[in-house]
């Protein structure tokens, strides 16, 4: 079951993500008459899945060692955002990015190991 919030956090912020980027720069706040706050479709679906990741995140919070859940997840979404944005956005990988991704997965695995 915790690998389950875990699997839907990653799934959750990852579609925050896209649909934020997708939503671009579509948030406008303004005073004029009193106050006005209008939002995109898709960037309003980025918060939406944004909040559900948080919620999920402060559950997961709870349930794991902190020194365990945190570096653990965070590590795996640097390569899942990586992915998304070569994958979605078409942006581009460096050697840099190649070596970065690597360290992390092995600091993902050498994590994992109980």
């Amino acid at each position: 079951m915790n690998w389950i919030l875990s699997i839907l956090y990653i799934l959750f912020t990852s579609l925050g993500v896209i649909f934020m980027k997708l939503g671009g720069d579509s948030i406008s706040i303004g005073l004029k008459n009193v106050i006005y706050f209008k939002i995109g479709i898709l960037t309003f679906l980025g918060f939406v899945f944004y909040m559900a990741s948080f919620l999920l995140w402060q559950k997961l919070l709870v349930t794991f060692d902190l020194t365990y859940i945190i570096p653990l997840l965070t590590g795996i979404m640097q390569i899942v955002v990586l992915l998304i944005g070569y994958c979605i956005f078409k942006e581009n990988i460096n050697i840099y990015n190649i070596i970065g991704i690597t360290v992390i997965g092995v600091g993902v695995l050498l994590i994992g190991i109980k």
